[in-house]
């Protein structure tokens, strides 16, 4: 939030932190891809859920996912969440950590995000109907 004039708000535009909701959304995707391939939003949904019994609103997914994409750790080609290869990469340095949720986040905050970055993963966002089917899940899986 950045104050303007008195008494007026305006809220950010991206959310430009690493939060533990970041970390557990790339670790559900993570185990859902296997760590290669795409994989659908369900399964990452009930991956985390499976985990530690987490349950994402919309607004952790779409932030999360706009983080993810904007440092390049995941792309969404064909209707499918995937993981990318520099990803990949960085998270062999931390593949065999003791509290993988932990070396994930410390991980995601080695990286540095910026508005620039944030723009294109929130079209693509947007085109993969992201609400729309987190909103299928909802209704299937309550």
């Amino acid at each position: 939030m950045e104050i303007w004039k008195e008494g007026e708000v305006k809220m950010a535009k991206y959310n430009l932190n690493w939060q533990e909701t970041d970390a557990q959304l790339l670790e559900a995707l993570l185990l859902a891809t296997g760590g290669e391939g795409g994989t659908t939003l369900q399964d990452v949904l009930l991956m985390a859920d499976a985990i530690d019994g987490t349950v994402f609103t919309l607004q952790e997914l779409e932030q999360g996912f706009e983080k993810l994409m904007s440092v390049n750790f995941m792309s969404i080609r064909k209707n499918k969440l995937s993981l990318t290869q520099e990803f990949l990469e960085d998270y062999a340095s931390i593949a065999d950590a003791e509290n993988e949720q932990e070396a994930l986040l410390k991980l995601l905050q080695t990286k540095h995000l910026t508005p620039g970055n944030m723009d294109e993963p929130k079209i693509l966002i947007k085109k993969y109907k992201l609400q729309n089917q987190f909103q299928a899940h909802l209704e299937q899986f309550g």
